[in-house]
């Protein structure tokens, strides 16, 4: 009886050991997390943008066109390979950048094809 006990519990404190493992302790966490700012130009408008990256890699943040003083705010991705899309504006009529983005630093190219404004845009991470 004594060494049923001992087996069983032997093979208990076994899956306990190997069903508990710190891996599934651990949450994922983007490493674009964290504030962004940057500029875009092109032809017919240039500006400044300010993001933030969540640790889901979703975008949220604004941009300021320099020559028309208007703001737009900002909402997109990152996928775990640093792909960036975002919308500035409505998805109808805003601005669509993509890129990618490093640990530090982001580039892409950025289009508003209801206007025919296109560009560069660049960005850091704060």
């Amino acid at each position: 009886m004594k060494k049923i006990l001992s087996i069983t519990l032997l093979a208990c404190l076994v899956l306990t050991l190997f069903s508990c493992s710190k891996k599934d302790d651990t949450t994922s966490t983007s490493v674009y997390q964290g504030n962004w700012i940057g500029t875009y130009s092109g032809n017919n408008d240039r500006g400044v943008f300010s993001i933030v990256v969540s640790s889901t890699g979703s975008i949220s943040g604004n941009t300021t066109s320099t020559p028309y003083s208007q703001s737009f705010d900002v909402k997109g991705s990152v996928s775990n390979s640093g792909q960036f899309t975002a919308t500035a504006g409505s998805s109808s009529s805003g601005s669509t950048f993509t890129g990618q983005m490093s640990s530090t630093t982001a580039t892409g190219t950025w289009s508003n094809t209801s206007l025919g404004f296109s560009g560069t845009w660049t960005g850091s991470k704060k």
